[in-house]
């Protein structure tokens, strides 16, 4: 009797165990889960917090199941695919090697406009490295170096809201990053700054009155300044060997604007041009199709008229120059103005001092550091922007160059800028440093300002 208990006992527990088995294997896992954007929809990995887009933070959701051969979607509690009988498997986790394969191609077409554009701002060629910069986005949008680069030259430019968006999109892609409370506060600076900006536009609602007002102020006291004949030091044996060796040159004397070209004056020329279509000064060779309109002529820096005019290419400057019965210096014109005759090393003399110049990046009107004019009275040699010469580049041309009123070689490829910008470091605005672009080049740092012959007496 009790053999027979225990066995009826034991017989019951293992139909007991196996039940419970059972039923712990037939019951349904958790489902993997991923997240999405509440805002526009698009889903992600677990773990993902944000979304790449528009920085909403993501909700946690099941993931959608899939039969890893034929890619269909199982029903809710379905673990094998009722065609294939593969198990099925998240969604997110399904990158088909070729797509991988892709991916990786697409990020190093990246890396390689990243370094491209990189290598255009260490150059100062903005625009150029902003187009650069767009390709890599375009290949891989996801990449948080890129878009810390592109916040921080869209801020450089100008550009608050651009700035922002790459920022803000930075500190989605790279939440754990050291420098993102840095990153944050910065934004809050380029908010409050692009209000301020806002309220000046205000001010300028009608361009046309506002330049024309200007215009008759600033011929009032702008002008230029005459630099007499004789020889003078050109280049130096301490620095690259482009400005290599120091010699003598003797100039005839000619004149030379005080300022940098304004926004008001360059809008007057454009206005003619408007009016006439008179492109008969114009360089003979210029691009066809060209109009002198500064790119993004529409942009809020353009309501300064006292800015210097940025955006030209040298063809731009030349126009402008020949309209207005003028010419651009010629290389050794402009060190001369900017130099004086005793080979100093800024326009004021040896030693340097950065409140004579504007570097803060920042654009300010011409004229505005008083203690900065050359021993000649021309302003703004250091700093501001770039402005072009008449001559084309050569790298060895002071080696060979005549030493009465040398006009360059006779062709090239670029032509000379000087004078560094406000970008530009304090090496970069020695007078007798030397750079150049390519004449249709144009960028926020480029400017120009204009000379004239002197009739002899």
């Amino acid at each position: 009797m009790k053999i027979r208990y225990v066995t009826s006992l034991l017989s019951i527990s293992i139909v007991y165990c196996i039940l419970i088995s059972t039923l712990h294997a037939d019951a349904p896992k958790p489902n993997a889960m991923t997240n999405r954007c509440p805002t526009c929809n698009k889903t992600y990995p677990e773990g993902t917090k944000f979304c790449g887009d528009d920085g909403a933070k993501l909700s946690e959701i099941a993931a959608k199941m899939i039969c890893p051969e034929c890619k269909k979607e199982g029903i809710a509690g379905e673990k094998f695919c009722k065609e294939h009988g593969k198990k099925l498997i998240p969604f997110t986790e399904t990158p088909p090697a070729k797509d991988v394969d892709t991916l990786n191609q697409k990020k190093e077409l990246a890396k390689k406009y990243y370094k491209e554009g990189s290598d255009f701002c260490d150059a100062e060629s903005y625009d150029s490295a902003i187009a650069s910069y767009k390709k890599a986005e375009e290949a891989f949008p996801d990449f948080p170096a890129l878009h810390y680069n592109m916040g921080w030259l869209y801020s450089k430019l100008g550009n608050v809201e651009q700035a922002i968006h790459h920022l803000q999109k930075y500190i989605v892609l790279a939440p754990d990053a050291s420098d993102i409370t840095e990153v944050q506060s910065y934004i809050v600076v380029l908010k409050n700054a692009a209000e301020k900006r806002k309220q000046a536009v205000d001010t300028f609602k009608n361009r046309d009155d506002t330049m024309k007002k200007a215009l008759m102020e600033q011929k009032g006291k702008y002008g230029s300044v005459l630099v007499p004949a004789g020889e003078f030091v050109m280049g130096t044996n301490e620095a690259r060997e482009d400005t290599y060796p120091e010699h003598r040159v003797y100039l005839d004397a000619f004149e030379i604007d005080r300022y940098e070209v304004t926004n008001a004056q360059y809008w007057e020329f454009l206005e003619y041009m408007k009016k006439t279509n008179d492109h008969s000064k114009c360089f003979k060779g210029e691009p066809s199709g060209k109009n002198h309109t500064p790119r993004f002529w529409e942009n809020e820096y353009y309501n300064n008229p006292d800015f210097p005019v940025a955006r030209i290419d040298w063809y731009d400057a030349y126009a402008y120059a020949a309209w207005a019965g003028k010419r651009l210096p010629t290389e050794a014109e402009w060190e001369k103005a900017a130099r004086g005759l005793d080979g100093r090393k800024f326009p004021w003399g040896n030693e340097w001092d950065p409140a004579r110049c504007n570097l803060s990046g920042d654009p300010k009107p011409v004229g505005s550091n008083e203690g900065g004019k050359s021993v000649y009275g021309c302003y703004d040699m250091a700093g501001s922007v770039h402005e072009w010469c008449a001559d084309w580049y050569l790298d060895t041309y002071y080696a060979e160059a005549p030493s009465k009123n040398p006009k360059g070689p006779e062709d090239g490829l670029r032509r000379v800028i000087r004078g560094g910008s406000r970008f530009s470091q304090p090496f970069q605005v020695r007078t007798n440093t030397r750079k150049s672009e390519q004449p249709d080049l144009f960028n926020v740092a480029l400017g120009f300002r204009c000379a004239k012959d002197v009739k002899a007496k």
